[in-house]
């Protein structure tokens, strides 16, 4: 969820502050008002270009920042990988951008590049209004919410696939490297027979590393600890003024006065403290200046132990655990290596099975997906009825790629296949009566698009199933008008319960169904334009909404339709 939004120079928004909550949230605003100034402040917040032409005339840069509580726990394993710290359950992202083309971003304060924010983006925020945001063009995403609409079975058929296909690729991986060349082999067989002989001679151990540079340090500098922890020595307790020493003369000072004076009491039980933890002190610095010794011949073995950590290091790793991974790794390459004839013919059976028992888990998926697709687009097309699209066709089909020396075969052709299967899933859409269905991303318009991704996120979520990340619909309900709209605007209702929507619109039906209503005005002030963002209470939503009906002049009739509007949105 977007909870805050903080705009500062952005166009003609010079400064806006805008706090949105749970459910259907709606802006509106006369035609040139600025709600575009909002969808692109949000857009940046979401990983859109930045352009120092959208700093408001006469300051140095713009900034918007939004503040994010997103659901899920994705978005902190993306943090955790940037090593950005994720304690709180909010996420701030911050943008700048100055006339010198800086584009600076944040998040939780911390610097980052626009790669980390297009990964989080997704978690945080969707926007859909333009063709190339609305997450329906590519095969890949199509696959996705085929997918996603089969529910906890097609979970499961594609745990079962993915493991297939892991279990093929490995096992093709191990017959790979014993076929081939067998030069290559016995030459690769005979490097790595060298490496793991030259770690196994040093005698690694974990950690050591760290012991023997600590130990150096302390035998290069000893005449220097040596003189240090002898003269801490001779101040806590060996010369006459020594602290322990004189930590006592006041004891005995305070013994003497304690029955006149009954703060000295206090001060003896503190003095007491002080003292034992001098002696404590005092104890240490002995025991280690009886440690520390001049060893010229140790400090020769130390460093020659080193140096033949550090070539190793300098092969194989940065640390002795590193050294002795790259070991394991190379004796289980090894290993594999050295698999005889009849070692490979026995992984050639087992690719095989693994192959065939893919093609069987692929299969039963693929049959799925056809239940799933056709389940789908009857929902789907129920939805585009109350959208003004009642008269489109929405299908989903599946196909398969041909790839030419594939090992897998689908009905004698070779064909693509991957962890999810090997079905590549086109949504299909015609507009008008008579036309045929064509992919999705090559006939749709704009808001066609707007209105198929609101159908099959209503078809796959259904009401109370919250998508995961904030939708922002820019003027979804374009072209539309009377009961399409207000079916639009229950739409948007019913799917942003337990989750948040923002929607920019013109249609009074639509604004009806908010939850919460934010209008946006422009002003004139000493020459400059300004634009506001202003969350309306009830009475003023229903002006706004009354606005929307009648125009400048807002009658009784008008507010009266109003109100009759916003009672009929909000019986959900």
């Amino acid at each position: 969820m977007l909870r805050d939004l903080h705009v500062r120079n952005l166009a003609v928004l010079a400064e806006a502050s805008v706090a949105f909550a749970e459910g259907f949230n709606v802006l509106s605003g006369e035609t040139g008002a600025g709600k575009s100034m909002v969808v692109d402040a949000l857009g940046l917040l979401a990983g859109g270009r930045a352009d120092s032409s959208l700093i408001r005339t006469g300051a140095d840069r713009l900034s918007v920042t939004g503040v994010f509580e997103p659901t899920g726990s994705a978005w902190r394993e993306v943090l955790a990988e940037s090593g950005i710290e994720a304690d709180a359950d909010e996420v701030v992202v911050r943008r700048e951008i100055s006339h010198q083309d800086r584009n600076r971003i944040f998040v939780n304060d911390q610097p980052v590049t626009q790669k980390l924010l297009a990964d989080l983006g997704p978690f945080l925020m969707t926007l859909h209004g333009q063709r190339e945001e609305l997450g329906l063009m590519q095969p890949e995403l199509q696959r996705q919410w085929l997918d996603h609409s089969g529910g906890d079975a097609a979970i499961s058929l594609l745990q079962a696939v993915e493991q297939a296909y892991l279990a093929y690729r490995e096992a093709r991986s191990r017959l790979d490297r014993v076929s081939g060349d067998d030069r290559a082999r016995l030459e690769r067989i005979e490097l790595l027979r060298f490496q793991i002989r030259d770690i196994d001679a040093v005698g690694l151990v974990p950690g050591e590393e760290e012991e023997l540079r600590t130990e150096r340090d302390q035998l290069r500098h000893a005449e220097a600890i040596l003189g240090g922890l002898g003269e801490a020595e001779s101040c806590l307790s060996e010369d006459e003024a020594a602290a322990l020493a004189q930590v006592e003369g006041a004891r005995h000072g305070l013994e003497g006065i304690r029955r006149w004076i009954p703060a000295a009491t206090e001060w003896l039980e503190e003095l007491e403290e002080a003292r034992i933890r001098l002696q404590d002190v005092a104890d240490s610095v002995s025991r280690q200046l009886s440690i520390v010794e001049l060893d010229p011949g140790r400090l020769d073995t130390v460093e020659e132990r080193l140096v033949r950590l550090e070539r190793l290091f300098h092969r194989f790793g940065e640390t002795s655990q590193e050294v002795l991974d790259q070991r394991d790794r190379a004796f289980e390459e090894l290993s594999s290596l050295e698999v005889d004839a009849e070692g490979r013919e026995g992984l050639q059976r087992e690719v095989e099975k693994c192959l065939s028992r893919y093609r069987e888990r692929a299969l039963e998926l693929t049959s799925e997906r056809r239940r799933w697709a056709d389940e789908l687009a009857a929902r789907v097309q129920s939805e585009l009825a109350d959208l003004a699209l009642g008269k489109a066709r929405f299908s989903t089909r599946l196909e398969t790629s041909r790839r030419d020396g594939s090992v897998l075969a689908i009905e004698g052709k070779p064909v693509d296949f991957g962890p999810h299967g090997v079905d590549q899933v086109v949504f299909e859409f015609a507009a008008n009566p008579g036309e045929d269905p064509r992919p999705l991303s090559k006939v749709a318009s704009g808001g066609e698009l707007a209105r198929v991704y609101l159908g099959l996120q209503l078809a796959v979520r259904g009401a109370g199933k919250a998508a995961e990340a904030s939708m922002v619909f820019d003027e979804v309900d374009a072209g539309i008008g009377g009961r399409e709209a207000a079916a639009v605007g229950r739409k948007l209702r019913r799917l942003a319960r337990g989750g948040q929507i923002l929607a920019v619109t013109h249609l009074p039906q639509v604004a009806a169904c908010a939850h919460h209503h934010f209008k946006i005005e422009k002003s004139i002030e000493g020459g400059r334009t300004f634009v506001a963002v202003e969350a309306l209470d009830k009475d003023r939503q229903v002006e706004e909404v009354a606005r929307m009906l009648a125009g400048d002049e807002i009658t009784k009739a008008s507010l009266s339709h109003a109100g009759e509007l916003i009672s009929a949105g909000a019986a959900d």
